[in-house]
C-alpha cells in the first residue's frame, strides 16, 4: 500500500521546467524601449525650449520700469527685497514668520479699533474707539427716513392695491 500511495502522489505533480527565454527577452526589450523613449523625450523638450527662446526674443524696453517687488499687501513669505527676487537670498523665516506677522497685524488692527486718530484730517474725519462708537450708536440710533415720506408712501400703497385688485367695470 505504501508503494501505491507513493506512486499516486508523484503522478499528480507538475514538472518543474521553466522557460526563461521569453522572460529575459521581455526584460531586455523593456529596457531598450525605455532608453529610446528617454532619448526621444529629451530631444523633444530641447526642441520646445529652443522654440520658446526664439519666440521670447529681446525683453521689452519697458520691462526695466516695472516694479520687481509686489506692492503691499503681499502674500506671506513673498519676496520683500530685491535680493530675494533675484534668488540671491531666501526668505528670512525668523523675521518673516507667518505667525509673528499675523500677531503683528492683529496688534496693529487692535490699536486702530481701540484708539482715536485721523482718517482724513483735511475733511475732518476722525476715528473713535469701537466701544465708544457702539455706545453712540445705541444712544443716537441709526439714521432713518423722514416720517412724512413714510406716511405718504403708506397712503399711496393701499390706493394702488385696491384699483389693481378689481378689474375695471364697463358701463353699457
Amino acid at each position: 500500500m505504501e508503494e501505491k500511495h507513493h506512486s499516486q502522489s508523484s503522478a499528480g505533480a507538475e514538472s518543474s521546467t521553466l522557460n526563461v527565454g521569453p522572460i529575459v527577452w521581455f526584460l531586455v526589450s523593456l529596457a531598450v524601449s525605455t532608453a529610446i523613449t528617454f532619448v526621444l523625450m529629451t530631444g523633444l523638450l530641447g526642441l520646445f525650449e529652443s522654440r520658446v527662446r526664439k519666440q521670447e526674443g529681446k525683453p521689452s524696453p519697458l520691462a526695466n520700469e516695472r516694479e520687481r517687488i509686489a506692492p503691499e499687501p503681499r502674500v506671506q513669505l513673498a519676496p520683500s527685497r530685491i535680493e530675494q527676487v533675484e534668488g540671491k537670498e531666501g526668505p528670512n523665516l525668523q523675521d518673516d514668520d507667518p505667525l509673528v506677522e499675523m500677531a503683528r497685524i492683529r496688534r496693529e488692527e487692535s490699536e486702530k479699533l481701540n484708539s482715536y486718530g485721523w482718517v482724513d484730517e483735511k475733511a475732518g474725519v476722525v476715528r473713535i474707539p469701537i466701544d465708544e462708537a457702539k455706545k453712540l450708536l445705541l444712544k443716537q440710533g441709526l439714521p432713518t427716513r423722514k416720517v412724512e415720506k413714510q406716511q405718504a408712501s403708506a397712503q399711496a400703497a393701499p390706493a394702488t392695491t385696491e384699483s389693481a385688485g378689481s378689474p375695471p367695470q364697463r358701463q353699457r
